[in-house]
């Protein structure tokens, strides 16, 4: 029984009114001597329309790894990535945050021109992304509130980034039937899962520099995925002192997502560690 187009096509539009057993079980009448039916009808039934989706994880810039950049161009490249998401936290903004500074930190412009430097590096190297907002890019809007300011005062992320139009600005996306925020308020080792548990769909987080990883479970209807793509960050940045007695440490790498039903976790390896 081979996966050809049309019986792909068939399978999909039973999807809306079967479940992946109902249409095996129709299919293994009509092809009686085909094996591992149940298996291949799940793995035939994922659209993969927008092609593999390669998602950076948090990078609080100007508090990034040196190499990350070039790791995530790398690992796109092999995996054939057609759509880049970056997770959230794109830039930290350490200085202006209302906790307390760290004592050798930079000024608040030093560390904006900082930041604004990365900023462009990405830019420049993926010029189309989706970019989802993490709690650190909200904090000059949560500053503001906290005075009594209203929004209509503020620039907008676009604006004070200079990001270019081919950035797209969001909370939440679904892509190809996977669903892609934050991860604000999902924490611990089973954060992405109990993330894609509560969507009833597979998920991709960040947030949680420390959890990273994919887990999935299943059911007769679907399998699904939670996903968190861990971090970028520089572990030896002033900024991320806060985290130095955690019981799990950061997790540099990215996501790979190849479809609803199929993801990966890529560690970021000794080749791109500093010397």
């Amino acid at each position: 029984m081979k996966p050809t187009n049309a019986l792909k096509r068939r399978i999909l539009q039973m999807r809306r009114t079967m479940s992946y057993v109902q249409i095996a079980e129709y299919l293994q009448t009509e092809f009686p001597n085909a094996t591992g039916i149940y298996e291949k009808i799940r793995h035939w039934s994922y659209p993969s329309s927008f092609g593999v989706v390669g998602v950076i994880g948090d990078t609080h810039f100007p508090f990034v790894h040196p190499n990350y950049l070039q790791f995530v161009q790398d690992t796109f490249e092999k995996h054939k990535v057609a759509r880049v998401v970056h997770i959230g936290d794109l830039c930290d903004n350490h200085a202006i945050s209302r906790w307390p500074s760290e004592p050798d930190a930079l000024g608040a412009c030093q560390e904006f021109d900082q930041a604004l430097e990365w900023v462009y590096r990405f830019a420049k190297a993926f010029p189309e992304v989706t970019l989802l907002i993490g709690n650190h890019d909200r904090i000059p809007e949560r500053q503001a509130a906290s005075l009594g300011m209203p929004t209509q005062y503020i620039k907008s992320i676009r604006d004070v980034w200079r990001l270019p139009d081919g950035w797209e600005i969001t909370e939440q996306i679904v892509i190809n039937d996977v669903m892609y925020e934050h991860g604000l308020n999902w924490l611990g080792k089973d954060g992405a899962l109990d993330k894609a548990k509560n969507s009833m769909m597979s998920c991709v987080i960040g947030h949680a520099h420390g959890n990273a990883g994919c887990k999935y479970m299943s059911n007769a209807q679907q399998l699904i995925f939670g996903l968190n793509v861990g971090c970028g960050v520089d572990i030896r940045a002033y900024a991320m002192r806060y985290g130095k007695y955690n019981k799990t440490r950061e997790v540099l790498g990215c996501g790979i997502v190849y479809n609803s039903g199929h993801a990966d976790f890529v560690p970021m390896g000794p080749q791109y560690f500093r010397n």
